[in-house]
């Protein structure tokens, strides 16, 4: 199945704004042989980071918020740097990094957050592999990163104008 991924997001009420730019000596996303690499993109909405760290306390809300931060991002990279003639084929790896404050250990659960939009907005194709991984700090003091690879379906383009075989058997034509 491939996805519109446009259509969709206007579906469940996500924009995409402005994609952002790398903010150092990096691409934001690296096509090779059909698969898309998404550099991390960090839980920050227009200039403002949604802070970490986690911790047991923080309310649900701001996680929901850091991953949709996340998750809008990172599609808004992906979609200014498909190619054309390319559609996305389904989500193959998700691997997220959470700003944790000292004994949290429910970097899982806040992965799933981002998990479950990946679904929403992709359906099947959304289900993916994932590593979560607890760090002591990100970019911007950010509460979450995460990186995306993503399969890609190459689809030709439209035809445009008359079909060159069928104009190769008129030449020499002097009529309709």
């Amino acid at each position: 199945m491939t996805i519109d991924l446009a259509g969709r997001l206007a579906q469940l009420g996500m924009t995409l704004p402005h994609p952002p730019l790398p903010r150092g000596a990096y691409e934001g996303t690296v096509i090779h042989e059909g698969i898309a690499y998404l550099s991390g993109q960090i839980s920050r909405v227009g200039d403002e980071v949604i802070t970490g760290p986690v911790a047991h306390d923080t309310p649900p809300d701001v996680v929901q918020r850091a991953a949709r931060a996340c998750v809008t991002r990172a599609l808004n990279v992906l979609a200014a740097t498909l190619p054309a003639t390319s559609v996305i084929e389904r989500v193959l790896f998700l691997r997220g990094f959470v700003n944790a404050g000292p004994g949290f250990v429910n970097h899982s659960q806040v992965m799933d957050e981002v998990s479950s939009l990946l679904h929403e907005v992709f359906g099947e194709s959304g289900r993916h592999a994932r590593s979560a991984l607890g760090v002591a700090g990100l970019p911007g003091g950010g509460l979450l990163e995460i990186e995306l690879t993503v399969a890609l379906k190459h689809e030709p383009a439209p035809a445009c104008g008359p079909d060159p075989q069928k104009l190769a058997g008129r030449r020499g034509s002097t009529g309709p």
